[in-house]
């Protein structure tokens, strides 16, 4: 996956910063997925070097984010990529998840599930939810996870 960024020179000018080829991570506890780490913000400020910075959260605070491409394999069951969060999570974030190629199931708590084909798009609102791929092909997702307040859980702490 390729990943283009564009900032501003030491002239406030728009200029491309980056140009890279991401390589996909393993996801701890899950040897059947893994993402590529696009981007995360804490606080977005601009102007600023269009350098992706570094955190020490999976789950973005209150206003950061986080962007990944995900990589379902096959056949793999309802389970949080997370380690220790076990199947069904919430999470103090609002997701908006688009799926590329492939599909999904995103399970809920009350026993709903919904399938996403290729180029659906959900909007995950800090519900209770697991994700599977029990089909045949490899699912790809984009997710944009934007960190919110929510009265059931806990925010992250930032250290």
């Amino acid at each position: 996956m390729r990943r283009v960024v564009t900032a501003h020179n030491k002239d406030g000018r728009a200029v491309v910063v980056s140009d890279v080829e991401l390589q996909a991570q393993p996801v701890p506890g899950r040897a059947d997925w893994s993402i590529h780490d696009v981007w995360a913000a804490e606080n977005p400020h601009f102007p600023d070097a269009g350098e992706r910075p570094d955190v020490d959260w999976f789950f973005p605070p209150i206003g950061g984010l986080r962007y990944l491409h995900t990589l379902m394999e096959p056949q793999t069951r309802a389970e949080h990529a997370a380690p220790g969060k076990g199947e069904l999570h919430r999470t103090a974030t609002i997701d908006t998840v688009y799926v590329v190629k492939g599909s999904c199931v995103c399970e809920l708590d009350d026993g709903a599930s919904v399938r996403l084909n290729a180029g659906d798009t959900l909007i995950q609102c800090g519900a209770i939810h697991a994700w599977s791929n029990p089909f045949d092909e490899q699912c790809q997702v984009l997710a944009v996870m934007i960190g919110a307040r929510h009265d059931l859980v806990e925010p992250p702490t930032v250290a």
